[in-house]
């Protein structure tokens, strides 16, 4: 039976129409409520999970509520009882009115919402399945789960015992007695004929040289390590993740370090700051009200949280936050490595002397987007200007 031009075309616009309804759901949903709610979990509002359970499935009822809560809490509808209930359980925060959403977009998002809760359900069999079966290798003793750095050192190690077996090899052929002289005497012992060897002068002048050479070396590399300490990563009173704030939720630096634009110092964020969030969001999603409820006990006993300082430079040197970050336009990454990527924060950067300068030697200034350089600019032969060349290494910019 061949299908109709007509009935192909309304098949075809009525998928093209679903699609576009699914996606529209949940953009809408991103864009006007992923900042309140997610559907597997509480957030600042309740999980939306079963909300069509809790409403008994009347979306009518939940668009009115949806497009002016309050009108709806303080009204007469059917389920002003359980909105003005759910509205003191989540300290009366007050819900956006979203009256520019029509009914259409607001029933897309209650599908997407339906979707996601459907999708939910299913994957958590699954994934107790898949978890089940990830346990059962390692019950049996199976070797999949190596780690490749214990290969590399098997093989490592194996290298090193056969270089070393060859040198025994060779040093035997080379020692080895024979059993009689020309004369018939016995051959000289293995100790009769290394002494000379390890007794001469040139011998000990090699391993004297051989010495003083690493004695330099090590002492050279302890004396550049004093006051350095790249790669510390202490143990914070609060596991806070700079992976989760500044990666996954673009929280700017500026907004909990106030200090970074304006003075010397970027300063430690104070307990108020986080509590412009987590007065509202006091679950994490990996550690639960745990971490949280230490923020909450700082907060109300008025004793500021012990973070443990992780930069930090010898009090000879005078280092302006404000002039490199507000001044120059240093991203904060030049000098703290990928913050956004990191979970517990450590210091990147080695911030000797040396890695300063070479900073200042390669680092270009933009003289172009100041009006007071703009004339200066006009005149200089060289249109490229580093921090050198305007005394960037000069001694007195960076030391009392």
């Amino acid at each position: 039976m061949q299908m109709k031009p007509t009935m192909r075309t309304a098949i075809l616009w009525l998928s093209s129409w679903a699609l576009l309804w699914a996606q529209d759901g949940k953009a809408l949903f991103q864009a006007n409520c992923a900042s309140c709610h997610a559907v597997g979990k509480r957030v600042v509002g309740p999980a939306l999970k079963g909300v069509h359970e809790r409403w008994e499935n009347n979306e009518e009822e939940m668009v009115k509520f949806i497009q002016n809560s309050q009108a709806y809490i303080n009204g007469n509808f059917k389920y002003s009882g359980y909105a003005k209930k759910l509205y003191e359980e989540y300290n009366k925060s007050v819900m956006t009115a979203f009256t520019g959403l029509s009914v259409d977009e607001i029933k897309s998002i209650l599908g997407y919402i339906k979707d996601e809760t459907q999708a939910l359900a299913s994957a958590q069999p699954a994934a107790t399945a898949a978890t089940g079966a990830a346990a059962a290798p390692g019950v049996g003793g199976s070797g999949g789960d190596i780690s490749p750095v214990l290969w590399v050192l098997v093989f490592a190690l194996g290298a090193i015992a056969i270089a070393l077996l060859v040198a025994v090899l060779v040093l035997i052929r080379f020692l080895a007695p024979q059993t009689e002289t020309s004369e018939g005497a016995a051959a000289p012992s293995l100790w009769a004929r290394v002494q000379p060897i390890i007794s001469s002068k040139r011998f000990v002048a090699l391993v004297v040289l051989v010495g003083f050479l690493w004695w330099v070396s090590a002492t050279t590399v302890k004396a550049r390590s004093v006051g350095l300490h790249q790669g510390y990563q202490p143990v914070q009173p609060i596991a806070f993740s700079h992976k989760l704030h500044a990666g996954q939720y673009k929280i700017a630096c500026q907004y909990c370090h106030i200090g970074v634009e304006k003075g010397k110092s970027a300063t430690i964020p104070s307990t108020n700051i986080c509590m412009n969030c987590h007065n509202y969001i006091q679950e994490g999603s990996r550690y639960g009200t745990k971490e949280i409820g230490k923020i909450l006990a700082s907060y109300e006993s008025g004793k500021p949280i012990e973070w443990v300082r992780i930069h930090n430079l010898p009090d000879l040197v005078y280092f302006n936050h404000a002039q490199h970050v507000k001044v120059g336009g240093v991203a904060c990454q030049t000098c703290h490595g990928p913050i956004e990527e990191m979970e517990e924060v450590y210091q990147y950067s080695d911030l000797s002397m040396g890695w300063c300068i070479n900073c200042h030697r390669q680092t270009k200034v933009d003289l172009t987007a100041n009006p007071y350089y703009a004339k200066l600019h006009e005149a200089l032969k060289e249109k490229e200007v580093t921090v050198e060349q305007l005394g960037g290494l000069e001694c007195s910019k960076c030391h009392y």
